[in-house]
């Protein structure tokens, strides 16, 4: 009998607490008015002359002697009975102005980056096509050059061949070379030994040695 009685009182006591606690007079100052210096926190002399004084307490979470907006509309979605209806409505408006604002400045945020991905891969891709274009091309060009630049020393070597054959029969001998000064290279262009230079010989050593200056 004396458990249940003592039960009975704390019971009746908690609850004269939370009404007591509900019959606080209601904050009618939204955080923009008590946030005087606007520094983004209310102080305690900020809040000493207020009607938030009574809450303070219960509203620094952390106990650092200050309420963060965080702390502020914490309490407003925790207790809004502790405050007037205008100031509810107002933090909540805000809160979801906040959090639109912040999607849509994710949305932006995402579409831009991808909006470069794929200019990144479009301008890699017609980088790709124009070097698949213009390489092929450049590469004939310079093959044909080059093919160009050997037959036109082919013709040079064959017309001093023709020079030098001064009885046209298509081979020098020593004497037909020495008269051209090429005397010394003799040997080296005589390539089977016979002591003669036939023209296929001579335009060989030609090339050769075009190649060993280049």
């Amino acid at each position: 009998m004396k458990k249940l009685t003592i039960a009975t009182l704390i019971s009746t006591a908690l609850s004269t607490m939370a009404f007591a606690g509900d019959d606080m007079e209601k904050i009618d100052s939204s955080f923009a008015n008590l946030d005087k210096d606007g520094n983004g926190y209310i102080s305690r002399a900020e809040a000493k002359d207020s009607d938030i004084f009574a809450h303070f307490t219960r509203i620094d979470k952390n106990a650092d002697t200050q309420l963060s907006m965080k702390e502020f509309d914490a309490h407003i979605e925790r207790y809004p009975q502790h405050f007037d209806g205008d100031v509810v409505s107002s933090a909540r408006a805000a809160q979801e102005s906040i959090h639109e604002e912040g999607t849509m400045e994710t949305y932006v945020a995402v579409d831009s980056e991808i909006d470069e991905q794929v200019s990144s891969v479009q301008d890699k891709k017609m980088t790709h096509e124009l070097q698949a274009t213009t390489e092929p091309e450049v590469n004939e060009k310079v093959i044909e050059k080059e093919i160009d630049v050997k037959a036109e020393k082919t013709v040079v070597a064959e017309s001093k061949f023709e020079m030098m054959d001064s009885n046209n029969d298509g081979e020098l001998t020593k004497a037909e070379a020495s008269r051209s000064g090429v005397t010394r290279d003799f040997d080296d262009i005589d390539s089977n030994n016979d002591e003669l230079i036939t023209r296929i010989e001579y335009t060989q050593y030609q090339s050769m040695k075009n190649d060993s200056e280049e």
